[in-house]
């Protein structure tokens, strides 16, 4: 069949088919390509969106998870800025339950077990989980996005983020909160501007707080009126520390060191101040005491050294005038020798107040140590300042100190110097009224001595025969002479050893200087000790010219109050192949003064080495009867004040004869000194008494001299 069998319409019909499916198939394709670039395009938008989403997960540090109920399947992607730091790890519900801490195990399995069965379609909880470096906290929060018929979830989707860093942020800052509330020292959190945000306990209850009170709506300057002046230097050094004063809310004053730091928020976008207080009250009230210890003397409470001396400078910086005077007590060592200690701390209480009293607030009362005071002043001219010294001595005199039966007195020797007239200088001031009181003391004490020119060569003097007489004892240069005693025939029946001293430097020196110089400084004790060893020596060089003669020797006050001096004094006798019933032990009533009980005591345990003692000057002063009767004394030496006169007075006389009839009844041994005229001998024969010594019979001679005249008849010349 040819193309002309064909009928017209027939080939018009298909091609109107042809150009039909031509246009259909022109379409599809048209459709086909706007959908594959309309799915590009979202494909593409999905790469960026998921882009974001890795950049929003990497910044936040958190990672995502899906589950997939039929393959019970975790999924977990930790996103990064580019795509090679895409981490995915799959593992299923077992291993990843194993991984979970033990503890916060139950609790996950009922958070999931609830959002699986439909309980709920959230999951949120933090749990622990083991990673490499070990268990990290971890924060999941999930959501059922799909759930079977039967409402079990088949797909779940939630974050997670490791939370470890903040878990343990969280714990410190529990504990600084908790060690915040709980601390016994006050802190306070503190804006910039000192605006209290937070206060512990401690602080408020340092500040007067009531229990329902608070210090948030206060600022740490309506309790520290100098708060801004560390403020405006704290952002430079970041912590300041100072010393002030906090008002409590009832207006008491608590002094308080303060501690203040600055603390950055995170970001630096913000800061804050921590307070911390700290009482120091004690601490300054001990400060306080110290510094008043520094200038003042604790036991009287007067200024001492340091205090006097703040004082004088001040005087002097104005070149202004003061005298002052140096007082030494008379007296109080036997107070503390006798009282002891606590009586004499009480004595030296009441002299301070009596100077306080005397010379008023104007004037500088100072302890200077020991029993020595300084008075200092200003205000008053030398007689008015010297007339009230002479006062303080006439009250202390009147003042009397009892120790059991025993009344103690004091005294006072002041010497005054006065600035600029006696010195330029405080140390000059001070060492010329010091020389001044001690020619006072020197002079007869209880009296007030002023300087003047050349009173310090005179104390150079007593300090220059002090050096040579320490000397001349240790070198046991010091003479002992004899003077006999005798009977009413004019037999000799002993003698006395006498001490002189002939100083190269200062010639011949009496005892009435030396001895006192001597006792002062504490050479009387040495001096015994050798006048008992010359005694022990001639008393042996008497035995060997056939002469059998006891001689006295005197014993001062302290040395006979160590508890081993009769030891000592028996062992010199042994050494020497002396009996001690040869050695008369002479001592005075002062020994009584200063020490009562201890003087009963050391003279019985010379007596019972064999020794006899004698009470020597009895009726000098003021003689206590009660001494006779409280020891067996073996000899009463009468002191020549007893003897002077009696030839032209009946008064002397009586006295003499009742005193002499009253130890002639005791069966005491009486021996009268200072008979230095032959006019008073029948007298004090008549009298009874019959054993003298004085100038009348003979005067101290050295040994040889007093040998010859006893020994060979040898009589010293008129």
């Amino acid at each position: 069949m040819n193309d002309s069998s064909v009928p017209a319409p027939a080939v018009a019909s298909l091609n109107r088919r042809l150009e039909r499916e031509k246009a259909a198939r022109k379409q599809a394709e048209t459709l086909l390509t706007e959908k594959s670039r309309a799915l590009y395009d979202a494909l593409t938008k999905s790469r960026r969106d998921q882009d974001k989403l890795e950049l929003a997960l990497w910044a936040s540090q958190e990672s995502y998870f899906e589950w997939h109920a039929e393959e019970d399947i975790f999924t977990i992607k930790t996103f990064g800025l580019r795509q090679k730091q895409l981490r995915e790890v799959k593992q299923n519900a077992i291993a990843l339950m194993s991984r979970v801490h033990p503890d916060d195990l139950a609790q996950l399995q009922l958070t999931w077990s609830m959002a699986v069965n439909g309980e709920s379609d959230d999951i949120e909880l933090i749990c622990r989980i083991r990673g490499i470096g070990g268990y990290q906290w971890t924060r999941a929060r999930g959501k059922v996005l799909e759930r079977d018929k039967t409402g079990a979830a088949t797909y779940i989707v939630g974050m997670a983020k490791d939370k470890t860093r903040e878990h343990h942020a969280e714990q410190s800052f529990q504990l600084m909160a908790s060690a915040f509330a709980s601390s016994r020292e006050p802190m306070l959190v503190l804006s910039t501007n000192l605006q209290i945000t937070e206060s512990n306990k401690a602080f408020r209850q340092l500040a007067g707080l009531g229990e329902s009170e608070t210090a948030e709506k206060l600022r740490l300057d309506d309790f520290l009126a100098d708060a801004q002046a560390p403020l405006e230097r704290i952002y430079q050094s970041r912590q300041e520390r100072f010393e002030t004063e906090l008002i409590t809310t009832g207006g008491r004053q608590v002094a308080v060191d303060v501690s203040l730091a600055v603390f950055e928020s995170r970001h630096q976008n913000s800061s804050y101040l921590i307070a911390t207080l700290r009482d120091i009250s004690e601490r300054k009230k001990n400060e306080q005491h110290l510094r008043v210890l520094a200038n003042h003397d604790d036991l009287t409470g007067l200024k001492n050294r340091l205090g006097l001396r703040a004082e004088l400078d001040e005087l002097l910086a104005r070149s202004q005038h003061f005298v002052l005077s140096f007082i030494d007590l008379d007296g109080f060592k036997n107070i503390n020798d006798i009282a002891g200690h606590e009586l004499g701390d009480e004595c030296l209480q009441i002299v301070a107040r009596l100077l306080s009293d005397t010379f008023g607030a104007s004037t500088v009362v100072t302890r200077w140590g020991g029993d020595e005071f300084i008075i200092a002043s200003s205000t008053l001219d030398k007689p008015a300042f010297s007339q009230l010294n002479r006062n303080v001595i006439k009250v202390l005199e009147q003042q009397t100190f009892n120790s059991g039966k025993t009344e103690l007195t004091v005294s006072a020797s002041i010497g005054i110097a006065a600035y600029p007239d006696d010195g330029a200088s405080i140390e000059t001031i001070i060492q010329n009224a010091d020389v001044a009181m001690y020619r006072a003391k020197t002079s007869g004490k209880g009296r007030v001595f002023e300087y003047h020119d050349g009173l310090a060569e005179h104390v150079k003097e007593q300090v220059s025969m002090l050096s040579d007489l320490r000397r001349t004892i240790r070198n046991r240069g010091l003479e002992f002479y004899l003077q006999g005693k005798f009977n009413v025939a004019g037999s000799l029946i002993g003698a006395e050893l006498l001490c002189r001293w002939f100083s190269p430097l200062h010639g011949i020196v009496s005892p009435a200087i030396f001895i006192p110089l001597a006792e002062k400084h504490g050479l009387d004790s040495d001096i015994g000790l050798i006048a008992l060893e010359s005694a022990c020596e001639y008393i042996s060089m008497l035995e060997a010219e056939r002469i059998s003669l006891p001689l006295s020797v005197n014993i001062s006050a302290n040395q006979l109050l160590s508890e081993s001096f009769a030891e000592v004094a028996a062992a010199i006798c042994a050494d020497h192949f002396v009996s001690p019933e040869l050695i008369e032990i002479e001592i005075t009533e002062s020994i009584f003064i200063q020490d009562e009980a201890s003087a009963v005591k050391g003279l019985a345990a010379l007596k019972a080495y064999g020794f006899v003692i004698a009470l020597d000057d009895f009726g000098s002063g003021f003689s206590s009867l009660s001494y006779l009767r409280k020891f067996d004394f073996d000899v009463i030496k009468l002191d020549r004040s007893l003897v002077k006169g009696i030839d032209g007075s009946e008064r002397a006389r009586a006295l003499l004869n009742g005193i002499f009839r009253m130890l002639d009844s005791l069966r005491l041994g009486v021996i009268i000194e200072g008979v230095d005229n032959s006019a008073y001998l029948p007298l004090l024969e008549n009298i009874g008494i019959n054993a003298y010594q004085g100038f009348l019979f003979e005067k101290p001679l050295p040994y040889d001299q007093f040998i010859l005249k006893h020994t060979h008849g040898w009589q010293m010349a008129k």
